[in-house]
């Protein structure tokens, strides 16, 4: 009976779910350049839930919020699309996949220049269908993403804005959507 309870124990929620602490710790590397994000700690059991730039819901335990803002640039100073002092990286926004619950994602002002081929914001359209809010300002983003973007049918808004669109004049910049 006592091995039966002490192994219950284990099986609490007080933590986020290891699967999703794992998943950031395989995203922190991308994430780290001026923010070491010090509270991402790899200890078995440690709570996600408790780390810098991340909201649970309280019930599930389940990642609701990830915020990864401005990470790759040196300072705060006001955006310039010319004083960039990055080279921007490709996201493979299919590590995004475990958090199911997600629904608000920040990744401003992180030097993102794309998707990976075949791995972008599409492939989340299913897994992510609670995904409401996402800002991508401040990056390298070009006309490419938005065929990937444009399958997020959950999204009630969206923030593209100081990237690097072709497109209409409108696009160049500030763009968001916000739906109703």
């Amino acid at each position: 009976m006592l091995l039966v309870l002490e192994g219950c124990r284990w099986c609490t929620t007080d933590a986020c779910l290891e699967h999703e602490r794992i998943t950031l710790l395989h995203l922190k590397p991308f994430f780290v350049y001026r923010n070491p994000l010090q509270s991402w700690v790899e200890v078995k059991g440690s709570d996600c839930c408790k780390w810098e730039g991340v909201e649970c819901n309280t019930t599930t335990r389940r990642l609701i919020q990830l915020s990864l803002i401005s990470t790759k640039w040196e300072d705060n100073r006001e955006y310039s699309m010319d004083n960039r002092n990055l080279i921007a990286w490709y996201l493979n926004a299919s590590m995004f996949l475990p958090f199911e619950e997600l629904k608000r994602l920040y990744l401003s002002g992180n030097a993102i220049g794309g998707n990976l081929e075949n791995e972008g914001f599409g492939k989340l359209s299913f897994t992510l269908s609670n995904l409401e809010i996402l800002d991508l300002s401040y990056n390298y983003l070009n006309d490419s993403i938005l065929l990937s973007l444009s399958e997020l049918s959950s999204l009630r808004y969206l923030d593209l804005s100081y990237n690097q669109f072709e497109g209409s004049s409108h696009l160049r910049g500030k763009l968001s959507l916000v739906r109703c």
